[in-house]
């Protein structure tokens, strides 16, 4: 594979950040859910990669125009405050009081996200992996995520994740994510969890059962829980990915009566 061609719009010196990687995979759950992610934490574009293998175009956002592959980095904000529910009147209701649980405190951290639309060719994936895990390094990522999508053929499917290390094991374990005891895990995902394992890389990947055939926001807002979950500081609200994903499946049920009368027309007409 040729070299990468990296080019920074801001470089500046980030805390103990989490790498969030999302790129094309079934159902497109990696990109919808790190490109969601960038929007909603309104993240600045810091750096963007293209190589002359993959397929060549721009992304425009505002009015500039970035490479295929973007990198984006930033603080994780302070979790959204929770309304209040209100009572019929409109009037706030008093919750019956619960024992009170000494907060858990949690550091400030940046994050960085990678997103794309471009998959690597199958014969470059696994030096493409290479580049995006030494670089993810280099800005300093000590907990490394990839979001993955895979078939949901099985009705009973569920979100599950994999793990690089014993320590990307037990923060697993303690956000309370099943991990995926035996599988196959393709593309740069699988190859980055071997890698990391070699490299002493705390990487964790998050599988979400997704449509082979159509975008899948669906599957992805299945990720937004485990993630900030995985992620202390990290509140995202899944409902916009969820109100698109209701928005698609309307359009292809419509799709598929609007066939089925061309179909029933042609019988009989």
């Amino acid at each position: 594979m040729s070299e990468p061609k990296i080019f920074w719009y801001e470089q500046k010196e980030l805390k103990d950040p989490v790498a969030v990687i999302g790129l094309p995979s079934i159902g497109l759950v990696g990109s919808i859910t790190s490109s969601y992610l960038s929007r909603e934490l309104k993240l600045p574009v810091v750096a963007g990669i293209t190589y002359p293998d993959i397929q060549q175009y721009s992304l425009l956002q505002n009015g500039n125009a970035y490479p295929p592959i973007r990198i984006y980095a930033g603080p994780i904000p302070k979790a959204r405050k929770k309304k209040k529910a209100e009572s019929a009147e409109g009037e706030t209701a008093e919750k019956p009081p619960k024992e009170e649980l000494p907060k858990k405190r949690t550091k400030r951290r940046d994050i960085i996200v990678v997103t794309s639309e471009v998959a690597a060719k199958p014969e470059f994936v696994y030096d493409f992996t290479l580049e995006i895990l030494n670089l993810m390094r280099e800005m300093g990522a000590s907990e490394i995520i990839f979001v993955d999508g895979i078939p949901n053929n099985d009705p009973a499917s569920m979100l599950m994740a994999a793990y690089s290390t014993e320590r990307s094991r037990a923060l697993l374990e303690e956000a309370d994510i099943m991990v995926m005891k035996d599988g196959i895990i393709r593309g740069v995902s699988g190859v980055a969890l071997f890698q990391s394992k070699i490299d002493g890389l705390d990487t964790v990947c998050l599988i979400s059962p997704a449509s082979p055939q159509i975008p899948d926001p669906r599957a992805a807002a299945a990720v937004l829980d485990p993630l900030c979950r995985l992620i202390p500081r990290l509140d995202i609200d899944p409902s916009p990915l969820f109100k698109e994903a209701e928005e698609i499946e309307n359009r292809l049920r419509a799709q598929q009566i609007q066939q089925n009368l061309t179909n029933e027309n042609n019988l009989y007409g």
